[in-house]
């Protein structure tokens, strides 16, 4: 090997030191002892897991319940892979969350989503920098090094691999969020002859959420016939709590792996996420980074994901969307024109703030006001028939809207402008439709107004078709297409004779 300059002065040290390693001269070893020992048990229990965090910085105990029919029936081998993956999934983000050098001890084996986490985190690097506003640095470098510099350890254990039944393709498990595209995709499921079992994951950060979406689910099942098996998932505290993303960049993955014993019970085939074309929108900041904003419902990752439930379900269990090709505005008129009655029981709202302690849309967030305009774009009004009980159309909600020179307040998905588009035709749609609000008003004596009204038939065709996808399964995607096709025609059909009106 061709000696450095680094490796004759590594060596003339070693010998002045009597062969002893001078630790002054490798900074790694100072490094290696600075990381922060965080020891985390991961055990099955009774009825579920349970994950214990000890350590200076974090000490807690956790643990998350499944109906016993569900958990008794889990293969005890299955259950240990699910506990090694639940485990470092719940507590894999703590080094971004403790602002520290984490070493994370595990007894739990090396998970299967290890290096589909650590991608995630990756992707996310420029998201995390960009709603941190230059408070963890003035670049991604802070987070990054704090991903790079902390490490996992796992303990050996014997890999037993996971029983699972055959499957069938028509039985599937919705991790049900009572949003739009949790609707749309239950409906479209039961119109193609599918079996869907709807299952809730109750995130203890969302306080004000659980006690309108208990009565929702109370409602829903009785008036629709509809089981919602409810799960209370303490894990969830795990997460950064309010506005913060830290943890919640893998949510998706966490109700994929916990949705595997109901897999199991049912012999679903499939587990079906509502990740729409929304979801593969980005931008370059100014490092020229790729920012997507939610990358784990992306394209992309739901494959990822469907590769992480196969390898812990023999092959069986695969993981998918249906609405990957339609846009948020698409979606919600394919349920007005087809499936209106879900319209009394949406909620899409973040509920993150006291705001939502008495409403199930607290007025207080980007989502809600993104929504109302959807809403009211399509001719429903948001108050009379989805349970709003503000106007958000009057100007103190203006800084919740992306149409108005500035990006919408929060940190949320519109917090990054990129649903700007969608926002200037659902406002031009609304004020064809005859609504003038003050807000409406506005946007119509601005040039967002003339901007909508030039580019008229392309935002039309953009958020009023079907686009091209390849998630859906082979199996069901030509009738999904057809049912898709055939009602954004009519919608767009309706939106054009709008626009003629106005003339």
């Amino acid at each position: 090997m061709k000696e450095t300059k680094e490796n004759a002065d590594f060596s003339n040290e070693t010998q002045k030191t009597g062969g002893k390693f001078n630790h002054k001269l490798r900074k790694w070893r100072v490094w290696h002892e600075r990381d922060i020992p965080v020891k985390i048990n991961g055990i099955t229990i009774k009825k579920g897991v349970r994950i214990k965090i000890s350590s200076k910085p974090l000490s807690t105990d956790l643990s998350i319940e499944y109906p016993n029919s569900i958990w008794k029936d889990y293969p005890e081998e299955n259950k240990v892979k699910l506990v090694d993956n639940i485990t470092y999934i719940f507590t894999a983000h703590l080094p971004f969350l403790l602002k520290e050098t984490i070493r994370l001890e595990y007894n739990t084996g090396y998970p299967h989503a290890y290096s589909w986490a650590n991608q995630c985190f990756m992707r996310f690097l420029p998201a995390y920098w960009y709603l941190c506003k230059g408070k963890r640095g003035t670049s991604v470098v802070p987070i990054l090094k704090t991903m790079l510099n902390s490490r996992a350890q796992f303990s050996e254990t014997k890999d037993v691999p996971p029983k699972f039944p055959e499957t069938i393709d028509e039985n599937i498990i919705i991790p049900f969020t009572f949003g739009k595209d949790s609707f749309l995709t239950y409906n479209i499921a039961k119109e193609i002859g599918l079996h869907p079992t709807l299952v809730y994951f109750n995130e203890p950060t969302e306080e004000y959420a659980r006690k309108h979406k208990l009565k929702l689910i109370e409602k829903f099942s009785e008036k629709e016939n509809e089981k919602v098996y409810y799960l209370e998932n303490p894990l969830g505290n795990l997460r950064e709590y309010g506005e913060g993303w830290f943890g919640w960049e893998l949510a998706l993955t966490s109700w994929c792996l916990l949705s595997l014993p109901f897999a199991y019970k049912k012999k679903a085939g499939y587990i079906v996420f509502s990740n729409e074309a929304s979801c593969n929108e980005f931008f370059y900041d100014k490092d020229n980074l790729k920012v997507i904003p939610d990358y784990e419902q992306s394209e992309q990752a739901t494959e990822e994901l469907s590769i992480l439930t196969q390898a812990l379900s023999e092959g069986e269990v695969y993981t998918t969307t249906f609405l990957q090709g339609l846009h948020e505005l698409a979606i919600l008129s394919i349920l007005k024109k087809r499936y209106p009655k879900s319209l009394k029981y949406l909620m899409s709202c973040w509920a993150e703030t006291e705001a939502a302690k008495d409403k199930r849309w607290c007025a207080d967030c980007s989502k809600c006001a993104r929504i109302f305009v959807f809403l009211s774009a399509l001719g429903i009004n948001p108050m009379k028939e989805v349970g709003y009980k503000d106007n958000m159309f009057m100007p103190e909600f203006e800084r919740l809207y992306n149409v108005f020179g500035k990006t919408a307040a929060g940190t949320g998905f519109d917090s990054f402008g990129i649903n700007r588009d969608e926002q200037l035709l659902t406002f031009y749609l609304t004020y064809l439709r005859g609504n003038r609000d003050l807000l409406v008003v506005k946007f119509a004596e601005s040039s967002s107004f003339k901007e909508a009204e030039s580019r008229f038939d392309e935002l039309i065709e953009k958020y009023f078709t079907l686009h091209e996808e390849f998630i859906t399964p082979p199996q069901w995607k030509e009738r999904i297409d057809s049912i898709f096709s055939e009602t954004l025609e009519k919608v767009r059909e309706e939106a054009k004779a709008l626009k003629k009106s106005l003339k």
